[in-house]
């Protein structure tokens, strides 16, 4: 019967030990339903003869389905009267409640069932998870309409929907994306006499799931793509908006902070919220990755996703869940490797010369996995394991040939320094660096999925990964001692425990529990003052430990609860839900603890050195560019290590409604509030707090960051234009919020100038080259009137950052090409930039003080009255900085098995302070600028990549007996424009005491004859400025911007493209029910290097952005050039400037 429902509610059956007004304060409390849904868990778990749990019961005339059981029987009228109350609450929740993070971990489907035109209500959806037996259900409401939630990822499905007196209607292979609700809308046939059903297979039309920009990625799409880093980052590349470093594997979306991002494993945190690592996840600075790659099922990436459960980042996101047991025994064994034969022998030097071979290179890495049923269509487990382990040689040492340092005067050098250690009777001891590269890590994981019912669904996942990889080997102009190596180790566990619930046909929850534990730790070798002295040659040597690794550890806790339960209501699915982080962080941190000392050239070295008496000291210390040093006060600390510790949380709620306007239309539109909340306090600073009072800044040392509600409302829609799935338009606009990297809040606990000491110096000639690394303290003596308290605070009214996004898509099929124009446009609301408070204008400028009268940028002076302070760094919000990106892709599948992609995107991204470190200081001094150092300008920023293109064909042949051999082959292309760089002056022009963060004036050849220059061994002071000309006429964007000052990020570096293969070959047999496969890999990654040794350079590094210091400046108006007239701007990086091969071998069952 169309348009009158045959179906009524005759129960609900709740089978635990509460009272019914329990289950009513957990409706009107849904923050605790977390702790309710895991306390009813565990009843249904231990208690003799229960076990189901939020059980509907329903009968209709199409299908007969009971349960009966005992305790508590709610009728249709305590229904009604639970979800009047419900809808009274939620409303109130809308407007009192703050919001968190929100991870997806399930898919869903839903759609609108008819026949003849109307409505058909009542109607029976079955869709049955077939590896698994899983099976969810739900009917058609009054308007005809159905939703499932809180389904697994991926498939396949059978999905059936049947009503009395109509042929049932089924949909075969249905797959799912992660974090994507499929619509499966249809019409039944009413024919009384012949009831067989009516069977739907395949896809029809595009992707009619997605709201904003993002890309799902399947099991066997990761396992295609060409890799030897088995990274997130190499799997996620071919999406349009997204850039990658191949080097450090991170990601910026859109133009955006790659600290900005979010990373969910199976909805639990495993991006390094305490934003130490380059590739954003946890694991990251030992060189490992969270996860094991074939553990994964599904990857979503989301740039602007208007789904209101989905958060905690301006950048971008991207979820993953893992794989699960099934009915059926499948597992996997692999191993991948490669060697020195694998890895290209030549690739051409800016010089033209080629480099040489590697002379040794290893990689390895192995492992299983297993899953199954434990109890079959009811219990299922998956277990993996994973062992890699990476080395190969620093492949320019001391007595390599093309090095571009110079090998002899690094040896004189040392030996200097072994001269005035011996002096000073301190016992100094190393040698410079051939050691092995190494990386190496373990990971393992279980994961069990338990079927408590039709209605519940639970899983529990634990995770772990050891790894460890050393550092500091240098380059072809970096040379270093094996004391400034140094190791990284870093250890994490994962825990999760999810429940999924469905309450009735119109109610359903998730709740989901989570602990992750990292520990890391730095460590150099025997301890050692740094040592840096640049020009050596070409190069620059390093000696004695590397600054930032002398004491250097962090512990990270983070907890997570969350929530989120969803309302079908006729056309609306409502959604609201709690998520709440709980962070705790120990943090050791003492830069420059046994002191760092730097040099600009050689000759100031030997300046020093010929000073010095038969006691090792005496030395002008003017000749020492920097000298820091810094100690924990252990009169206040009472550790010498002293390491701060704080806990902070992130809490709230959010809500939303997805509303199907018309079978073509829907309109998603949603609200958030994030409120951060901490729990500690710095130390007070009663001498900065004084001064900062009168100073009228309103800030001081211990002071928490303000809990403010940060309101996130987004709107977003979809339109099927045609209602085929032909022509999609797709957009909204939303707010983002999302947490900092809490080491710029560390920073504040471990800076108040009270547990520490820190000492900075330029040319001073009080400060020695003092050799035993426990003595540092006497230049400490001889600076304490310079000021020894280095502060960091931040504005009183500081806040997270958030993001207004717009994002408009058209996803339409053209001559049998699926394609999608996508605009993104982000526009910063909150950002973070630094200031000096140290430091103030003069009011003077460089023309005006110097004969540089071209040269007008403001000169800094100490401020009068903050002696005691060597420097005041304060955390300030922005809103200036913008982006926006443009990008058209195609994608085209042919039915014999050849799948083609392409996209191009352009990008532009400004902002005040592209904040690439982790140092407050260093985010201040890479916040370049000819201008003003305490307000910088807007300009592009240190993610502004311009252009990108992305191409793929993949081909997949089945052949062979029952077709169970396929042939793989797979072709990778990406081009971008390069890093983006800055050129800087090495040494402080402006006076505001920073070292390399003046952007240099490009002087005219008119220019450079007045320029004053130091002469060197290597070059006279006229050698020099013939070099410099050459050099500014010959260089790329200099030589055309004669006269200018070079503004921030101002040029990339060379476009750069790159090929990636893959090749694979499966061998499949029958036995029984189940199919062995034994599969042959090759991928070779840069693949054009390999045809022809001058292709395939690559000049990007770990970084994403690039600083440059051709220029020296001296002080009063002296320069230096010591440099070739053919300096390149960056040498390409050896390893990955080669072609790198890698073979697999995997075995399937």
């Amino acid at each position: 019967m169309h348009g009158k429902s045959s179906h009524s509610y005759n129960s609900i059956v709740m089978h635990f030990s509460f009272s019914r007004e329990v289950l009513f304060f957990f409706a009107y409390l849904h923050l605790f339903c977390i702790f309710y849904h895991f306390s009813l868990f565990f009843a249904c778990c231990f208690k003799n003869n229960v076990y189901i749990c939020n059980i509907f019961v329903y009968k209709s005339e199409c299908s007969r389905y009971e349960v009966r059981g005992s305790l508590f029987i709610y009728s249709q009228k305590n229904l009604n009267n639970m979800q009047k109350r419900l809808q009274l609450l939620l409303a109130l929740l809308a407007f009192v409640v703050t919001s968190a993070m929100a991870q997806i971990t399930t898919s869903g489907i839903s759609g609108k069932i008819s026949s003849n035109g109307e409505t058909v209500i009542g109607a029976t959806v079955t869709a049955t998870h077939q590896p698994s037996g899983t099976v969810y259900r739900a009917v058609t409401n009054v308007d005809g309409r159905y939703t499932i939630q809180g389904m697994r990822p991926g498939g396949p499905y059978k999905v059936s929907i049947s009503y009395i007196g109509y042929k049932d209607k089924v949909f075969n292979n249905v797959s799912l994306n992660l974090g994507e609700s499929q619509n499966l809308s249809c019409s039944l046939q009413e024919d009384a006499k012949q009831l067989q059903e009516v069977v739907v297979s395949g896809k029809a039309g595009l992707n009619g799931t997605k709201t904003g920009a993002a890309m799902s990625i399947n099991a066997q799409q990761i396992a295609d793509m060409p890799s030897i880093s088995h990274s997130i980052a190499d799997v996620a590349r071919l999406n349009p908006q997204l850039t990658t470093n191949g080097q450090s594997g991170s990601m910026s979306f859109a133009g955006m902070n790659n600290r900005y991002n979010s990373f969910q494993i199976d909805g639990v945190m495993n991006n390094d919220v305490f934003g130490l690592t380059a590739n954003g996840s946890n694991g990251g600075q030992a060189g490992s990755q969270p996860v094991s790659m074939e553990t994964i099922d599904q990857i979503q990436v989301n740039i602007a996703p208007f789904d209101v459960r989905q958060g905690g980042f301006t950048g971008g996101a991207i979820n993953a869940v893992t794989k699960s047991g099934t009915n059926e025994f499948h597992g996997s064994g692999y191993f991948y490797g490669n060697n020195q034969d694998l890895v290209g022998r030549h690739y051409k030097n800016m010089d033209g010369t080629y480099a040489q071979p590697y002379d040794d290179e290893k990689e390895t890495l192995f492992g299983f996995t297993l899953g199954g049923p434990i109890i079959k269509n009811k219990l299922f487990f998956f277990a993996n394991y994973e062992n890699s382990e990476k080395s190969y040689p620093t492949q320019y040492t001391i007595d390599s040939p093309d090095v571009k340092f110079n090998p002899d005067l690094a040896k004189d050098l040392m030996s200097k320094i072994y001269d005035l250690a011996n002096r000073q009777g301190y016992d100094y001891a190393t040698s410079w660096a051939d050691k092995d590269k190494s990386v190496k890590s373990q990971k393992a994981g279980l994961k069990l999925d338990w079927n408590i019912n039709e209605f519940n669904k639970f899983s529990v996942r634990w995770s772990y990964v050891d790894a460890k990889q050393t550092l500091g080997l240098g380059g072809i102009a970096t040379l270093n001692t094996t004391d400034h190596l140094y190791d990284f180790t870093s250890k994490t566990h994962s825990f999760s425990a999810e429940l999924q619930s469905r309450i009735s046909p119109n109610l359903s929850n998730e709740a989901r529990v989570s602990y992750v534990r990292v520990r890391d730790e730095r460590t150099s070798g025997q301890p050692a003052p740094s040592i840096t002295i640049y020009k050596v040659g070409n190069g620059t040597v390093n000696i004695g430990n590397e600054y930032s690794s002398m004491a250097n550890g962090l512990n990270q806790d983070i907890y997570t609860l969350e929530d989120n339960f969803t309302w079908f209501k006729g056309n609306h699915t409502l959604t609201f839900g709690t998520h709440n982080e709980l962070y705790k962080f120990s943090n050791l941190f003492l830069q420059n603890l046994y002191g760092c000392y730097y040099f600009d050239t050689p000759d100031d070295f030997l300046n020093y050195y010929n000073g010095c008496g038969a006691d090792g000291l005496g030395g002008d210390g003017k000749y020492i560019k920097n000298f820091y040093f810094t100690q924990a006060n252990v009169e206040v600390t009472g550790n010498p290590r002293w390491a701060p510790e704080f806990s902070a949380a992130q809490l709230g709620f959010y809500v939303q409604d997805k509303w199907d306007v018309t079978d073509s239309f829907q309109l998603t539109y949603g609200l958030r509030m994030d409120m951060p909340l901490f729990f500690d306090t710095p130390a007070e600073n009663a001498t900065f707090n004084k001064w900062a009072a009168a100073k009228g800044y309103g800030f001081k040392t211990n002071q928490k960051l303000s809990s403010t509600p940060m309101w996130s409302p987004r709107v977003g829609f979809r339109w099927d234009i045609e209602k085929n799935r032909k022509y999609i338009l797709r957009g909204g606009i939303g707010v983002f919020t999302g947490r900092i990297p809490f080491v710029w809040l560390s920073n504040n606990f471990t800076n108040t100038g009270v547990q520490t000491s820190s000492y900075s110096a330029s040319k001073n000639s009080a400060v020695q080259l003092l050799l035993d690394p426990n003595k540092q303290i006497q230049n400490a003596n001889n600076l304490k009137a310079t000021g020894s308290q280095l502060i960091n605070v931040f504005d009183k009214d500081f806040k997270f950052t958030q993001t207004m996004r717009v994002n408009l898509g058209f996803d339409f099929n053209l001559l049998g090409i699926e394609w999608t124009a996508e605009g993104i446009f982000s526009k910063s609301l909150n950002d973070v930039y630094y200031k000096n408070l140290a430091y103030e204008e003069s009011g003077k400028t460089l023309s005006q003080t110097s004969y540089m009268n071209w040269d007008n940028r403001p000169l800094y002076t100490k401020v009068a009255d903050a002696k005691s302070f060597n420097n005041i760094y304060a955390m300030y919000n922005t809103s200036k900085g913008y982006s926006y990106s443009l990008s058209l892709s195609a994608a085209k599948h042919f039915a014999f098995g050849l799948d083609l992609n392409a996209s191009y995107t352009f990008t532009h991204s400004e902002s005040v302070s592209s904040m690439t470190s982790s140092v407050a200081q260093s985010n201040w001094r890479n916040t370049h600028t000819y201008r003003f150092s305490n307000n910088p300008e807007l300009a592009n920023s240190g993610y502004n990549v311009p252009h990108t293109v992305k191409a793929s064909a993949f081909y997949h042949f089945n052949w062979g007996t029952n077709k169970l051999f396929t042939t793989t082959v797979g072709l990778i292309y990406q081009g971008q424009s390069g890093s983006p760089y800055s050129l800087v002056y090495s040494g402080d022009i402006n006076g505001d005491n920073g070292t390399s963060n003046d952007l240099i004036f490009i002087p005219t050849d008119a220019q450079v004859d007045q320029m004053q220059f130091l002469g060197t061994d290597a070059y006279t002071a006229e050698q020099q400025r013939a070099n410099l000309k050459q050099w500014l006429a010959t260089t790329r964007y200099v030589k055309d911007h004669r006269g200018e000052y070079f503004e921030r990020y101002g040029d990339n570096l060379p476009f750069e493209s790159h090929f990636d293969f893959h090749f694979g070959q499966k061998f499949g047999i029958r036995t029984g029910k189940y199919v062995h496969a034994l599969e042959l890999t090759l991928d070779i990654m840069n693949v054009a290097n390999l045809l022809n040794k001058d292709w395939g350079r690559t000049f990007s590094s770990g970084y994403n952005s690039e600083f440059v210091s051709p220029i020296t400046y001296k002080g009063d108006g002296v320069f230096q050039f010591a440099n070739p007239s053919d300096m390149p701007l960056k040498y390409p990086s050896s390893y990955y400037s080669r072609w790198r091969g890698q073979v697999g071998l995997k075995y399937t069952f």
